[in-house]
């Protein structure tokens, strides 16, 4: 004789995953028919207890707290719709604010980002560059370069 089935094995069963050796368990264990004939009755039990409590249910539907009826579930409601207009209310004129200021922001540094590019590239000589150019003066016709070339051929 194989041995006693699980509890597991059991709710299986009654759940409806048979095979066929835990069936011939059954009708060979009276120990384990029994626990089976056990639970059945516990679960046809629960299923009666719930048709008859569901009977005396069937006139009334479930209903939200806030929605029952009398004064203070209607009160409960509107006074949470009014925090709720209240505080979408209060964080609107303050989202557009820091809209605002993040856009200042970010065009202030823009205009700041703008300026130093146009000082670099408004530059004659590169900035390393400038005390060299100190050295030499630059005239605009570019004799001093042609006088150089002269020169430097004799």
């Amino acid at each position: 004789m194989s041995p006693h089935l699980s509890s597991r094995e059991i709710s299986e069963w009654v759940a409806g995953t048979r095979t066929p050796e835990r069936e011939n368990h059954l009708h060979e264990c009276a120990e384990c028919r029994g626990e089976l004939t056990r639970l059945q009755g516990v679960l046809l039990e629960f299923r009666d207890s719930l048709r008859d409590w569901s009977a005396g249910q069937a006139g009334s539907s479930p209903r939200p707290v806030w929605l029952t009826e009398g004064p203070r579930g209607a009160h409960r409601l509107r006074w949470a719709l009014v925090a709720v207009a209240m505080i979408l209310l209060a964080a609107i004129p303050i989202y557009r604010s820091r809209e605002r200021q993040r856009q200042a922001d970010t065009s202030l540094e823009d205009a700041v980002l703008l300026e130093q590019i146009d000082a670099g590239v408004s530059r004659s000589v590169p900035a390393p560059m400038e005390p060299l150019a100190g050295l030499v003066s630059w005239d605009s016709t570019g004799s001093t370069a042609s006088g150089r070339q002269s020169q430097q051929k004799k």
